[in-house]
């Protein structure tokens, strides 16, 4: 079931991705050039809405990069575009964050104001300061260079950056620390608040 699902969500993306790109044709094209081409402050602004109105950050990727292949649009004007709708899906988490109740809704918000504010501060210092704003345009450019002589080059960079560096930090985390207070508080609220309802429904048992 988690797999039909997953599977929906990456069908859904995909679609959307080919619809939108559909529209961007004629008029469309031209607004949407012109938008990103009046500098990086309105492209960061205008990559950061789209990905809040269509709640995916990859559908708002999937959109430029077949503009970019084209010629349509410039790597300079690609790269700001990213790191607001890296801003914008920062949405989705807030949103899910309210959907949250119970003893463990406070993590859940805080989880999600994390994203964002790791989100806007890495695009302000990255983007404010001229020598890391460069970094990230020259590595795509050697990682470009690198999968046209050999498409193992990306199977490298998505399983290092995506699955070998996330787990290697989890499982340090795991090693080196316990739960913090603050789980330990929950879980043991939670159990309060189980108790409770058993307790409850053990009386509405009695009385009926």
């Amino acid at each position: 079931m988690i797999a039909f699902g997953i599977a929906l969500v990456i069908i859904s993306v995909l679609l959307l991705g080919k619809l939108l790109r559909r529209a961007m044709t004629g008029s469309s094209e031209r607004i949407f050039q012109a938008a990103l081409g009046r500098g990086p402050l309105l492209a960061i602004v205008v990559g950061a809405v789209i990905t809040i109105l269509v709640q995916s950050s990859s559908t708002t990727t999937s959109l430029v990069v077949p503009l970019a292949g084209a010629g349509i649009l410039t790597l300079a004007q690609v790269y700001p575009f990213t790191l607001g709708a890296n801003i914008g899906t920062c949405i989705t988490a807030l949103l899910a964050a309210t959907a949250v109740s119970g003893a463990y809704e406070v993590f859940a918000v805080q989880v999600a104001l994390v994203h964002l504010l790791y989100n806007t501060l890495a695009v302000v210092v990255i983007f404010g300061i001229p020598f890391l704003r460069d970094l990230p345009v020259r590595a795509a450019k050697a990682l470009a260079d690198g999968a046209e002589r050999t498409r193992w080059v990306v199977a490298a960079y998505v399983l290092g950056v995506f699955f070998v560096l996330p787990g290697t930090a989890l499982l340090a985390q795991s090693m080196l620390g316990g739960p913090s207070p603050e789980v330990l508080k929950a879980e043991e609220n939670e159990q309060q608040l189980k108790a409770a309802e058993a307790a409850v429904q053990e009386q509405d048992l009695i009385i009926e």
